[in-house]
């Protein structure tokens, strides 16, 4: 059995009605077994000595596979986004290149503090391509919920033309390497999109995920159609709403929308830098909240922003503040109130996106029982001294650079602010493929060839 002891921190477990304590923390093996003042124990030593030591943060919606595009699509608005990197770079990826981008880019979650992120994986063109997202993935040794894309890649292997055809690779991972949900990681579904291949493929995805006890995940709302087309009153009126979906970019959702997916136990999740910088639209943090619901945050898309989830909540509370007093002078008066808070902002980007995940009984926040999920963030340092109010701290202030150490499951995974992991030769690898892509797509026409492919919105 191997013992660590976080010791000396400020700890903020995000468990309901508990505040920031001055406490240490006893891991066993994968578990916290203790939070309680000056533990004294027979084990190795984690100095928290000023710092805050919270929940690993939880992203929501990331396409990890990205990492070797980043910055690409920087100056992009969606549709190009799309042209460029979903029908241009997507469609060369080998093997090779998919897993050594999954395992950049959890690795990268995991130096930004992020110890859980849904992986919307939608660049699946052969089994051999999913094989190998989910070895870059499990050899960061970060948490994933990997969510199988069923999204149709140009170029695909024949087995996976239709939907049946993709839930049997979603059923043979269920039963094979990923079968197990208390793994680091599972599996899950990234539907299709509604407006492109219609209700009764949605269904069959839905339901396939469904009858294998697996979360689903979906893009809605956010693809203005020329033909609009409202996937959650079609899936509400089909009886698919459900608890186990995670709705991504919901910018031009009603308050009536909202309520539905609120009622019908749905999570929602705004990736407020890619939604703003691909001109999405307007990010969906407080109506979310406003519905009754629990806001859930992912970074989306490192081609066009970064990949710190503490960045996404940041962003998420100012803009939501922004637009809020912006309506309020409208009427001739002046704000009141800040909304949302530091402390809730903090919640979307731990224990409600462990809640988005269905894993919030092991993840999420700190307590005896849970997993060892947790952060360690400096407030020593020039941006984050001194620590007055941890919430407003880490939301306000801390960077990746801050954070000085991630355990998850009781693995130290980065240490001392430097990751664990060989960096030099995953860095090497990384630039290899990206070589690979930035040949085969000039073989194509490039990222944006010309004329413009046309899509229908």
């Amino acid at each position: 059995m191997s013992r660590v002891v976080v010791k000396g921190g400020t700890v903020v477990t995000m468990e309901p009605g508990q505040s920031p304590q001055r406490a240490d923390v006893l891991i066993e093996d994968d578990k916290i077994v203790a939070i309680e003042p000056s533990i004294t124990a027979d084990a190795a030593l984690i100095d928290a000595t000023n710092c805050v030591v919270a929940p690993g943060l939880v992203d929501t919606h990331r396409h990890v596979w990205q990492a070797g595009l980043r910055g690409v699509t920087a100056d992009m608005v969606l549709k190009d986004y799309f042209r460029s990197v979903r029908f241009q770079a997507s469609p060369v990826y080998r093997p090779e290149d998919i897993e050594v981008g999954n395992l950049a880019g959890m690795l990268e979650a995991i130096d930004a503090g992020v110890t859980s992120v849904l992986d919307f994986s939608h660049s699946i063109s052969s089994p051999d391509h999913a094989e190998a997202a989910i070895d870059g993935t499990i050899g960061s040794g970060g948490r994933s919920q990997f969510a199988l894309g069923f999204n149709d890649v140009v170029g695909q292997h024949k087995s996976l033309d239709t939907a049946q055809g993709r839930l049997q690779l979603a059923e043979s991972l269920r039963k094979g390497r990923l079968a197990a949900d208390d793994a680091l990681v599972t599996l899950g579904i990234a539907l299709s999109d509604l407006p492109e291949v219609g209700l009764e493929r949605i269904r069959a995805e839905l339901e396939g995920a469904r009858r294998l006890g697996l979360r689903s995940t979906t893009n809605a709302l956010a693809i203005l159609f020329n033909d609009p087309v409202d996937d959650i009153e079609v899936l509400d009126g089909a009886g698919l709403l459900g608890p186990d979906i995670v709705w991504v970019h919901l910018n031009y959702a009603s308050a009536e929308q909202f309520r539905r997916v609120v009622e019908t136990g749905g999570s929602v999740s705004t990736c407020p830098e890619a939604e703003m910088a691909m001109g999405i639209g307007r990010p969906a943090t407080e109506r979310v909240l406003a519905a009754g619901g629990r806001c859930t945050l992912g970074c989306d898309v490192t081609t066009s922003v970064s990949g710190s989830l503490l960045q996404q909540a940041r962003t998420a509370m100012q803009v939501g503040r922004l637009l809020d007093a912006d309506e309020r002078m409208a009427t001739g008066k002046a704000p009141l109130s800040v909304p949302p808070s530091c402390e809730t902002m903090l919640k979307a980007a731990t224990i409600w996106g462990a809640e988005a995940l269905g894993q919030s009984h092991r993840i999420g926040s700190l307590r005896p029982g849970k997993q060892a999920d947790l952060i360690v963030v400096r407030t020593d340092a020039v941006n984050t001294a001194p620590m007055i109010d941890p919430y407003a701290t880490l939301i306000t202030q801390a960077q990746p650079s801050n954070i000085d150490t991630v355990v998850i499951a009781g693995e130290v995974r980065k240490s001392g602010g430097r990751l664990r992991a060989d960096w030099s030769a995953v860095q090497k690898r990384l630039e290899q493929s990206k070589e690979h892509v930035a040949r085969a797509v000039a073989e194509r026409g490039g990222l944006l060839p010309q004329p413009a492919l046309d899509l229908p919105w």
